[in-house]
């Protein structure tokens, strides 16, 4: 808001420069943002936040801030009040007094239109308002003084009723009413929207902008002033629906005083007939205000005060700052005050409002820094964000990127990876359709994330530790998950291997060795029928790894095959941190044996070597795959058998009588055919 100096120096009685007051408001209580020169007058400009909009925006309250700064009471020299008794003639009906708490009209005759003083036309355009005449003038120059928007209405202009000179309405709208407010526009109400009225229509759009066909000009005789207190909320939304910025919805919309409608309206009618002439009346008014508003009490524990502010602030300096902001000291005992909060000051609720003024006014910058006094104690390990934080480590250094995803989705994306509605929890408020379900599998972020960086890279490594969201059985779990993707630049070669090197570098760097992989024999979902595998640990599946199924990348727009992989992370910490046995190097030689064979292509390469391994029993060490060949619908594989013992060196016949074993068993059971 723009403030004159002159008028903020005459009310607050400073005896500070422009620029030292600037300085004063800004180190304590508002943001800065211009100081300038308007002719004779001195602009200054500030960012007022809406807790303080209530007193802050008006001459008067930024004066009682200057003043409890500069450590004085604030004192208007004329306090201003209406007359007990005024004639009637005029009548105001208010049907919903929570949008409208208090309204006040007072009929004026023998008003005559003119320019108003050059004084205050000066302190207008320095505060940003276009002088029109004087009863317009004089509406905004109370607003700016006390903070309280007015407004007048040509009293001709409004319908009169038999036995009641003037009667006012504070009504809601009624379904598509049309109103032309004073931008020459016209607008259709809702019956939301808060309406000032007389018997046939609306005159004005309550607190946001007057009526056209209502307005002064240079030939009205005779107002209806009005003065009133609206919902702030009405306010605030009706000023949104219809997009009308103005002063007085700018100041009704973060509430103001009901108190201060009194003192704006007497105070206007002096102006008005200190200005207008001795000829001027006030020939009717009503005031209607069914639940007045009271200064309310509030406890303040000094010490909890220091305590909250980490400095012992004297009690004597507490009860200065207090008054000088206007608040009133009902006594105290020992340590407590009990204050009474002016009507005025609506943001102070609490104790916790009052410390917060007294840490203002004292000074935030004069309070002593000081180290907490608390034991230090290294926290407790937590083992799981470790373990995490340690897979991302190594998979950073594996050339993944880490992203994160939303725990939401919508049922777009259920549908596309080949799920069911019905086993995903509803969020009970989605931010949007968009994030309707709790998520029961990551992948659908990671395709997303894939899909979108494929744009403006030929490979993609990400990964992403998260929950995935269950409700079997109607009992909810969360289940932390690792899993990642990979994508690469040839559509037509799988990445599926690489992955797989780079998931068990994975698990060997967390001290995992002994990983076996099992085709997936469940119900299609977003797995490839054909290229996905269990994952299993000590004979406990703990994830998944494999390609995605064609359908679902299509579905995301993947026009590239990608390979993903996904762990159960608590399964996986169980493993990791069982104890390791160590093995000693046995001292005895081992031997290697070749053996290749003849097998169906639905011999699966897992089955042969759990059939060796049960046939050769301990002697056999290890066995690789070292040649694969395929012609004319047969298989061919090329295995190297390690054997030794490790309490004795094996003469050639008991190696032989290992290898008969095995390939009799090979041939009987997996109907293989071993080439000799």
């Amino acid at each position: 808001m723009k403030y004159s100096y002159t008028w903020l120096k005459e009310l607050s009685g400073t005896k500070k420069s422009p620029k030292q007051l600037a300085e004063l408001l800004t180190m304590r209580s508002f943001e800065f943002e211009n100081i300038k020169t308007e002719g004779k007058e001195t602009q200054l400009e500030f960012s007022i936040l809406p807790n303080r909009g209530h007193d802050a925006l008006s001459h008067i309250g930024m004066a009682r801030e200057i003043c409890a700064l500069e450590r004085r009471k604030f004192s208007q020299t004329s306090p201003f009040h209406l007359e007990t008794k005024f004639p009637s003639g005029m009548e105001v009906k208010i049907t919903d007094k929570k949008l409208c708490p208090r309204y006040i009209g007072a009929v004026l005759e023998n008003i005559k239109v003119t320019a108003s003083p050059k004084w205050m036309q000066e302190r207008l355009v320095v505060c940003g308002i276009k002088p029109i005449n004087n009863i317009v003038d004089i509406t905004n120059y109370v607003m700016l003084e006390a903070g309280q928007p007015l407004h007048a209405f040509d009293a001709k202009k409004i319908y009169q009723i038999p036995d009641t000179k003037y009667q006012i309405l504070i009504r809601r709208a009624k379904k598509n009413e049309e109103i032309k407010l004073l931008d020459e526009k016209i607008y259709k109400l809702t019956e939301n929207n808060l309406v000032i009225a007389d018997f046939k229509k609306a005159l004005a759009l309550a607190g946001v902008m007057g009526g056209f066909e209502s307005s002064i000009n240079s030939k009205t005789t005779s107002i209806i002033l009005e003065s009133a207190n609206f919902n702030s909320t009405s306010i605030r939304k009706t000023r949104a629906l219809h997009s009308i910025i103005t002063e007085s919805s700018h100041r009704f919309e973060r509430d103001i005083d009901p108190n201060l409608a009194e003192t704006a309206m007497a105070r206007a009618i002096i102006l008005i007939k200190e200005i207008g002439g001795k000829n001027i009346e006030v020939t009717a008014l009503s005031d209607v205000y069914p639940k007045k508003a009271k200064p309310w009490q509030i406890k303040l524990d000094t010490n909890y005060a220091n305590s909250l502010l980490g400095e012992k602030i004297p009690i004597s300096k507490m009860k200065n700052i207090l008054e000088n902001l206007g608040i009133k000291l009902l006594g105290n005992l020992v340590s407590k005050l009990n204050v009474e909060v002016p009507t005025y000051r609506i943001d102070l609720k609490t104790q916790e409002d009052l410390i917060e003024e007294i840490g203002r006014i004292y000074g935030y910058e004069n309070i002593k820094e000081q180290a907490p006094c608390v034991e230090i104690k290294t926290p407790p390990q937590n083992a799981k964000r470790d373990f995490e934080n340690k897979l991302r480590d190594i998979l950073v250094g594996l050339g993944f990127s880490e992203v994160m995803n939303y725990s939401f989705y919508g049922a777009e994306d259920v549908a596309k990876c080949n799920l069911k509605i019905e086993d995903h929890i509803e969020v009970a408020n989605p931010l949007s359709s968009e994030q309707q379900y709790l998520r029961r599998n990551l992948i659908s972020g990671l395709l997303k994330n894939i899909r979108l960086n494929l744009k403006n890279f030929s490979e993609v490594q990400i990964f992403e530790i998260g929950e995935k969201f269950c409700n079997d059985k109607e009992k909810f779990s969360e289940i932390p998950l690792l899993v990642g993707a990979l994508a690469n630049d040839d559509a037509k070669k799988s990445p599926f291997f690489k992955l797989k090197g780079m998931f068990q570098e994975l698990l060997q760097k967390t001290g995992i060795r002994n990983a076996e992989y099992k085709a997936l024999n469940e119900e299609y979902k977003f797995w490839h029928p054909t290229r996905a595998a269990q994952i299993i640990i000590n004979g406990k599946k703990i994830g998944r790894i494999g390609e995605i199924s064609p359908i679902v990348l299509k579905n995301y727009g993947i026009k590239r095959r990608v390979a993903v992989f996904g762990l159960k992370i608590e399964e996986l910490i169980k493993i990791g941190a069982q104890d390791k046995q160590y093995n000693s190097i046995s001292k005895f030689p081992t031997v290697e044996r070749d053996i290749s064979m003849f097998v169906g292509k639905e011999t699966k390469y897992a089955d042969i070597v759990s059939n060796i391994q049960k046939n050769g029993g301990n002697l056999v060490k290890n066995v690789e795959l070292f040649d694969v060949f395929e012609k004319e619908g047969e298989k061919s594989l090329a295995l190297r058998i390690k054997i030794g013992s490790n309490s004795k060196t094996l003469t050639s016949g008991e190696i032989d009588a290992v290898m008969e074993k095995i390939v009799s068993s090979l041939e009987k059971n997996l109907k293989v055919k071993v080439r000799k």
